[in-house]
């Protein structure tokens, strides 16, 4: 009997230690959530429960460090230990977000510190995403991951390098203490899929992303124009991921203006090397914040043939030229058919999204004409003109094109309106015989209660989702209980 009661001080011992460690997960496991991460939740519901949780590895191996964290990073260093040697998936946050004002970013010593207990287990990394809002953050990362001494990432699927401090000027990288481009994990990571890199830039020439055969998703943002690769280095990566099935360009691409990209042949170079980049797998692409001239120069030279989702966003300037490029027959390869080269990038499309695009009024037109197979749309109204909307219930007047513009609709995400337009577009598009099926609606536009019911009750789905990069983060305002409690990790 003794000796039970004395395994179980022991077990309770340990208990309150591991309390002690978990306790740091109140600020480490999803800072954006205000339940306790899962595992804690199962490792406190009772001992037997504790010691599954415990024993069970696959249960920790997601690392999150929010802004306010701070050495030791205990909760970090227990995860590591817990997750034994599976993948991990791990995300630092060095970005203090608005509501926490009294938060001060992590220095970059105690980064360093941070990374100095991650890098050992770099083999183990499956995802590492980092967020900084001063580039100074972001060389300490680099500058630790590109160490000789560092050693290859065979698991990493997933990289997200995000600096997101606002800069005016884009022509050139204002750091220039900080402006090498490094290679990093020993320039291999043979099982990425997904790269994204914000506002970062590296050696464009590494293996692991001048021949990246597996990445799926290749995001590409607001570089400057003299850190970007060159158009033979960005033709090399788009060449080189012969499985990329999404492609998003933000400010960002090859340098130069478009009369400037061309590869010089050498002795034994391939006959079509300036013939247009095959991007057969691409059903996704994302271009943003070009000028006119870059945007169409890419559009010329991607041969896109299986595209369904597109998104456009442009800010200022006119587009009207861009427009009918898209409308015009798309880029083909000599072989094509002459079917498909007299088709346009814009009749394949399911999904359009179109955040900004000043033009002619009558380009809307000559966009939505050769919107025939479309199935959804999004418009952002704050930075369009209303016709972009309002043409979407009036009879279309293009020959050979149906009674009504885009008759496949049946799914529309909207901003930047109000109740009454969308009550008008829904009835007439009913009336005619081609209703949308889904509406949604973002949260801050100008719906009444009326309003609401009516959408609800001609709609198969009327819901509201937030201003954000996503359109499908769809919120219903029912669902959210505003008085959920601060939770703790204590017994």
């Amino acid at each position: 009997m003794n000796e039970e009661l004395e395994d179980e001080d022991e077990d309770e011992d340990e208990a309150d230690t591991d309390d002690e460690a978990d306790s740091d997960a109140t600020g480490s496991s999803d800072f954006d959530s205000p339940w306790p991460p899962f595992p804690i939740v199962v490792s406190h519901v009772c001992r037997h429960w504790r010691n599954i949780a415990f024993s069970t590895p696959s249960l920790w191996t997601t690392i999150t460090v929010p802004p306010e964290e701070r050495p030791p990073y205990e909760f970090a260093m227990t995860l590591l230990e817990r997750s034994r040697g599976l993948p991990i998936d791990i995300y630092i946050d060095c970005e203090p977000h608005e509501h926490d004002c009294d938060v001060e970013p992590p220095s970059d010593a105690d980064l360093k510190f941070l990374l100095s207990l991650l890098i050992p287990h770099i083999h183990r990394w499956r995802t590492m995403e980092l967020s900084v809002s001063e580039y100074h953050h972001m060389y300490v990362f680099l500058s630790a991951v590109s160490d000789p001494s560092t050693p290859t990432a065979p698991q990493l699927e997933t990289l997200e390098l995000y600096h997101h401090e606002e800069m005016e000027e884009f022509d050139s990288f204002g750091y220039h203490s900080m402006s090498k481009h490094f290679t990093l994990f020993g320039g291999s990571a043979p099982s990425l899929t997904r790269l994204v890199l914000w506002g970062v830039h590296v050696d464009w020439n590494q293996p692991w992303i001048a021949s990246a055969s597996n990445v799926t998703d290749l995001e590409l943002a607001f570089h400057p124009e003299d850190v970007r690769p060159s158009w033979a280095q960005f033709a090399s990566i788009l060449r080189g991921a012969s499985a990329l099935e999404k492609l998003s360009l933000r400010l960002s691409g090859p340098s130069g203006d478009p009369p400037e990209w061309f590869i010089e042949p050498t002795p034994g170079s391939p006959a079509d090397l300036n013939a247009p980049v095959q991007l057969p797998r691409v059903t996704d692409f994302i271009l943003a914040f070009h000028s006119q001239a870059r945007a169409i120069g890419l559009l010329r030279k991607f041969y896109l043939p299986a595209l369904k989702n597109l998104v456009l966003d442009f800010d200022d300037g006119d587009y009207t030229e861009l427009v009918h490029e898209l409308a015009g027959p798309a880029t083909s390869l000599s072989l094509s058919s002459a079917q498909e080269q007299s088709r346009s990038l814009l009749s394949k499309l399911e999904s359009l999204k179109i955040a900004g695009l000043p033009c002619r009024l009558e380009c809307v037109h000559t966009l939505y004409g050769e919107l025939q197979n479309l199935t959804s749309l999004n418009l952002s109204l704050s930075y369009l003109p209303p016709n972009f909307l309002d043409i979407l219930c009036t009879p279309c007047r293009l020959a050979g094109r149906g009674d009504i513009w885009l008759p496949r609709l049946a799914t529309l995400y909207v901003s930047g309106t109000f109740g009454e337009q969308l009550r008008e577009l829904v009835q007439k598009r009913r009336d005619a015989g081609v209703p949308l099926s889904s509406l949604y609606v973002e949260e801050s536009c100008e719906v009444d209660k009326k309003d609401m019911v009516w959408l609800k009750e001609n709609l198969k789905t009327f819901e509201y989702f937030e201003g954000s990069e996503d359109e499908d983060d769809v919120i219903d305002f029912q669902d959210l209980d505003e008085g959920i409690d601060e939770w703790s990790d204590m017994d």
